[in-house]
C-alpha cells in the first residue's frame, strides 16, 4: 500500500504524525511539570510547618518567630475575620498531623496559606513568594517548536514542488507534446533530473525530426520509379512477366502508402475528422481503394449511421480484409457489421500469439514474409482514435477480427 503512495503524500503523513506527536509530547511534558510544580510546594510548606512546630514547643520569643517569618518569607495574619474567611472559603490543598501537631495548607485566590496549630498556638501564615504555576515559557517554547516545523515542512514542500511540475510534463509530453521544458535552475538532485529530462526531450525530439525527414525523403524517392517501372512493364508483350512485374511494383507501392499512414498516425499533430455517414458508404469506399473482386466477399451488413473519418476508417477496414483474404486456404472472407460491431471472418490458423503482439508495428507470424507486418497495427491505431476497441476471437476453424464500437 504505501508503495501506491505518491511522495507529496506520504511526506503529508510523516509531517502529520510530527504535528500530532509534538502536540501529545507538550501534553505529557506540560502535566509532568505540573506535578513537579505541586511536590515542590508540599515539601516547601511541609518544611515551613515542621520548623514552625518545632519552634512553638519550646515557647518562641517575638524575635525569633520574626527571624522564622523572614527566613521561610511568610507573613503572620492577625484578623480573626481574615482567619474565618480562609478556612472558610479557600481550597484546602492539605492536612498533616504528627507528634509536632497540626498544619493545614489553604489556597485562596491565587495565595497559598499555611495554618499551624499546637497548644494554644494557632499561626496563619501567608507565602510573601508568589508560586502560581505559569505555562507561558512552555507555550513560547511550544510556538517555537510549531513555527520551526512548519517552517521546515515549508522547505520539503518547495523541494518537491518541481517534481510535481516535472510528473506533469511528463504526461503532457507522454500524450505527445513535445515542446515542453522544465525551468528549475537548482543543483540538487530535483536540478540534475530536471536537466536529464530537458536532455532526453532535446535527443528524442532530434530523433524524430530526423525519422519524420528520412521518412517523408524516402517514400518520396521511391514513388517516382515505382510509378515509371510501372509503366514500362504495362508495355512488355509476355503477359505472365507483366503481370508479375506489377504486381511486385504494386506491393513495392502498398508498403509505402502502409509507411505513409504509419508516419502519419505515429505524428504528434495526428487529428481525426469524425463526419456523419452510413456504413455502407464507407465499405465501397473500402472496395474502391482495394481494387478487388466482390466474389471473394460475402456480405451481412445491417446498415447504419456513424461519425466516421471518412479516409481513416476505409484503410483500417482494407487492411482487416485484406489479411483475411490473404491467409484464409479459400481466399475468401466474411463481412457482419451492425451499429454495435463490425466483424470481418475467414478460415485459417489460430493466431500464434495475443492480439496485442500484432498490434505492434512490424509484428508477424514467422511463415508470413510478405508485407512488414504494419496492418494490425494501423487498424488498432485509426480503431482507437475512433474510441473503438480491437478485438479478436477463434471459433470453429474462423479467425473473427472485431471493431467493438460500443463505448
Amino acid at each position: 500500500m504505501i508503495k501506491n503512495i505518491s511522495i507529496s503524500t506520504f511526506v503529508n503523513i510523516i509531517f502529520s504524525l510530527a504535528f500530532v506527536s509534538i502536540f501529545i509530547t507538550f501534553a505529557m511534558f506540560l502535566n509532568y511539570d505540573q506535578e513537579k510544580h505541586e511536590i515542590s510546594l508540599q515539601n516547601r510548606y511541609e518544611l515551613v510547618a515542621e520548623n514552625f512546630l518545632s519552634t512553638l514547643q519550646n515557647q518562641p520569643t517575638a524575635e525569633s518567630l520574626i527571624a522564622l517569618f523572614k527566613k521561610f518569607k511568610v507573613k503572620p495574619l492577625d484578623e480573626r475575620e481574615e482567619k474565618l474567611e480562609i478556612i472558610k472559603n479557600a481550597q484546602e490543598l492539605t492536612i498533616t498531623q504528627n507528634y509536632l501537631g497540626t498544619y493545614r495548607v489553604y489556597k485562596y485566590n491565587d495565595d497559598y496559606f499555611i495554618y499551624v496549630q499546637q497548644h494554644g498556638y494557632n499561626l496563619m501564615l501567608k507565602d510573601s513568594n508568589h508560586h502560581n504555576y505559569s505555562i507561558a515559557f512552555i507555550i513560547a517554547g511550544f510556538m517555537a517548536s510549531i513555527l520551526t516545523f512548519l517552517f521546515l515542512y515549508e522547505i520539503l514542500k518547495r523541494k518537491l514542488k518541481p517534481l510535481k511540475l516535472l510528473n506533469k510534463q511528463l504526461i503532457e509530453f507522454s500524450n505527445g507534446n513535445k515542446d515542453i521544458k522544465l525551468n528549475y535552475a537548482s543543483t540538487d538532485e530535483v536540478g540534475t533530473i530536471a536537466k536529464s529530462f530537458n536532455e532526453a526531450i532535446s535527443i528524442i525530439n532530434n530523433q524524430s525530426k530526423s525519422k519524420d525527414l528520412f521518412m517523408r525523403n524516402m517514400m518520396h524517392e521511391l514513388k517516382t520509379p515505382i510509378t515509371k517501372a510501372m509503366f514500362i512493364a504495362e508495355s512488355l508483350n509476355d503477359e505472365n512477366k507483366r503481370d508479375t512485374l506489377q504486381r511486385a511494383f504494386k506491393r513495392m507501392d502498398d508498403i509505402i502508402k502502409e509507411l505513409a499512414t504509419v508516419e502519419k498516425l505515429t505524428s504528434k499533430n495526428t487529428m481525426i475528422y469524425k463526419e456523419d455517414n452510413s456504413f455502407s458508404n464507407i465499405y465501397n469506399r473500402t472496395l474502391e481503394i482495394m481494387m478487388i473482386n466482390p466474389v471473394n466477399l460475402t456480405t451481412e451488413i445491417e446498415d447504419f449511421d456513424f461519425k466516421v473519418d471518412n479516409s481513416m476508417m476505409p484503410i483500417a477496414l482494407k487492411n482487416l480484409i485484406d489479411n483475411g483474404i490473404k491467409f484464409s486456404p479459400n481466399k475468401k472472407a466474411i463481412i457482419k457489421a451492425n451499429k454495435e460491431k463490425i466483424e470481418i471472418i475467414s478460415l485459417g490458423e489460430q493466431l500464434k500469439h495475443e492480439l496485442s503482439y500484432y498490434t505492434e508495428a512490424f509484428s508477424q507470424e514467422e511463415k508470413r514474409s510478405d508485407g512488414f507486418g504494419l496492418g494490425l497495427y494501423i487498424v488498432k491505431t485509426i480503431v482507437n482514435l475512433h474510441g473503438y476497441k480491437l478485438e479478436y476471437k477463434y471459433e470453429e476453424g474462423k479467425n473473427y477480427f472485431i471493431i467493438n464500437m460500443m463505448k
